[in-house]
């Protein structure tokens, strides 16, 4: 494994990096930094060469503090590592930006894998936006307030059962409580919904049963927008499945990837 920074526009970037072959990179979502796809790093960097990174204001990158864009910034890292055209895997906001990637740099994007993805551009219900009413805590309170949020109350990021990805979840939302600094000046591309038709490279959605019905309305939107697009939907899991059924998650993908 080789690890270290990639110089971007007013700042810089973490990656790890390990194997050989096709390249997969892993984006991940907007509570958790890089450390979410553990399994998934271990497994494919055995048959590819598999790319880990952290957003800016996620685990080891420095958050922003004027604007810029996380399209710009995987742009940087995949050319900083001279990979000319990947896999993307993105999971939740992760899957935004795979998706806007994939419209920014088509050339770039050999197959897209979506996890419980959302797409800019379709509006969000207000069970969605207040959790349904739980009292989802204010991104910027108290870490401690928010692991305990994610990690124990709210009932679909991760499913019931998913005991073991409650305690790693908060373990990694404790070991870095800055993570999602500076989010407020993320610049992105226009909204991507009415451009999904113009992605034609083989598309895999993958969430848990549990997710919140807000992104499998989302899912469904992509689904039908990007041709060929599937779908699947994993038992015991929620809105984290390659933290909560990562066995199950492994299999799908590696599907995928060999179907490729």
């Amino acid at each position: 494994m080789v690890s270290g920074f990639v110089t971007v526009a007013d700042g810089r970037i973490f990656y790890e990096a390990a194997g050989q072959g096709r390249a997969v990179v892993l984006i991940h979502d907007g509570l958790i930094h890089r450390e979410t796809w553990d399994a998934q790093f271990r497994e494919f960097s055995r048959s590819f060469r598999t790319v880990r990174w952290d957003r800016r204001g996620y685990g080891q990158s420095p958050a922003a503090r004027a604007p810029f864009s996380h399209i710009d910034d995987l742009h940087e890292v995949m050319k900083a590592l001279k990979i000319e055209r990947a896999v993307l895997v993105g999971a939740s906001a992760g899957g935004m930006l795979a998706l806007h990637f994939a419209l920014d740099y088509p050339a770039m994007v050999e197959a897209l894998v979506l996890v419980g993805p959302i797409v800019s551009g379709m509006p969000f219900s207000e069970h969605f936006t207040t959790r349904g009413g739980r009292g989802q805590p204010p991104p910027d309170s108290a870490v401690e307030a928010r692991a305990t949020y994610w990690a124990s109350t709210d009932p679909w990021i991760l499913a019931p059962t998913s005991t073991e990805a409650k305690r790693r979840m908060r373990e990694l939302m404790l070991a870095h409580p800055d993570n999602g600094a500076g989010a407020r000046f993320a610049r992105w591309s226009p909204a991507a919904l009415g451009r999904l038709s113009q992605i034609k490279v083989a598309t895999l959605l993958i969430t848990g049963e549990s997710d919140i019905p807000d992104v499998h309305a989302h899912m469904g939107a992509i689904q039908a927008a990007i041709p060929g697009a599937n779908r699947i939907v994993l038992p015991r899991a929620g809105h984290l499945p390659q933290l909560e059924v990562p066995d199950a998650f492994n299999a799908a993908l590696t599907k995928f990837l060999a179907s490729r």
